[in-house]
């Protein structure tokens, strides 16, 4: 077994002795996708990197079974040419939704609380209620979550369970039972951006949820509401949030993902105060240090002959056994 590994060298903060005794190991410099298609020829697992995962690098590597990703998100694969080729593409999905449902949750009081602003007044030498007339109380009121994978459910968790909010979630691919375990109610989306204060974004970025939430949706959502993104930035049509936000069709944003990363200098959302942003840091030092340890697990499981966890392509098998 060959393990060809495109990240830097040292990235993987956790022991690998097991992958070091069970196949050869090799860090490659991959920066483009020619190099990669040359560098993988022989490997039969690929830790992926920055270059993009496409179609000619999937039918390059001749005897690739595995790729696996140290991230969640892997729109950065052509999952579809590698379950054509019969390869498994795996993620660390759940790894990290502690963290990510933390900093949604201090987005979402930071918004309601108009935290940022009243912090940078007294820093200033200011002294009073800043903003007061735009303070929200989040009690009692109705959380809608889209997505309704390990991040959402833990965010529904703690708006249910902390403040005592009306859970409403959007996901086509769980069923009513799974959303009411968490005292909530699945409904269409078109429900929750009507009838939500709080609107929260958990899926994964596809063709499918590209622009999932544009200005139509914005504009059904209440004056008085605010939507938090910690997923992927090209989920909202950011020019349309940026049109809404100055327009004050919804109350506020907490942006922790971008269309475009980093974001632009010149970008409205950076000068407005309805608004409150981060550096996609929806992933903690600790949760990082945990995907790590689920990555290289995920691989162990492979190299050992057994069935790995957090596949997102399961009908690769099916794909296999036409072969």
């Amino acid at each position: 077994m060959k393990v060809i590994v495109a990240r830097p060298v040292g990235s993987l903060l956790t022991d690998i002795s097991e992958w070091e005794r069970l196949a050869k190991i090799e860090y490659v410099k991959a920066q483009d996708e020619v190099s990669l298609m040359r560098q993988i020829v022989d490997a039969d697992v690929l830790i992926t990197g920055r270059v993009p995962v496409t179609s000619k690098i999937i039918a390059a590597g001749r005897k690739l079974k595995m790729i696996q990703t140290f991230a969640v998100g892997y729109e950065n694969m052509d999952v579809e040419a590698a379950t054509k080729a019969g390869i498994m593409v795996c993620n660390t999905g759940g790894s990290n939704a502690e963290s990510v449902a933390e900093l949604t949750w201090g987005l979402i009081l930071g918004l309601a609380r108009q935290i940022p602003g009243g912090d940078r007044l007294m820093k200033e030498g200011e002294w009073g209620r800043f903003m007061s007339e735009k303070h929200m109380l989040v009690w009692g009121k109705t959380l809608g979550i889209v997505g309704f994978g390990a991040i959402g459910r833990l965010v529904g968790k703690i708006g249910r369970l902390a403040f005592n909010m009306n859970l409403l979630a959007y996901d086509p691919f769980v069923i009513s039972a799974t959303v009411e375990v968490f005292g909530g109610t699945l409904v269409s989306l078109e429900t929750v951006m009507k009838e939500s204060d709080v609107v929260s974004i958990h899926v994964p970025l596809s063709d499918n949820t590209r622009h999932m939430i544009c200005e139509r949706e914005l504009r059904m959502m209440k004056p008085t509401a605010m939507i938090v993104n910690t997923s992927r930035g090209a989920v909202i049509d950011e020019a349309a949030l940026i049109r809404c936000l100055q327009e004050n069709v919804i109350a506020g944003a907490g942006l922790d993902v971008f269309e475009v990363e980093p974001l632009s200098l010149g970008s409205p959302l950076r000068k407005m105060d309805n608004v409150i942003i981060v550096s996609h840091i929806g992933s903690c030092p600790e949760a990082l240090a945990k995907m790590n340890v689920v990555g290289v697990d995920n691989v162990a499981r492979f190299l050992r002959g057994e069935m790995p966890m957090r596949i997102v392509n399961p009908h690769y098998i099916i794909a296999l056994a036409s072969k």
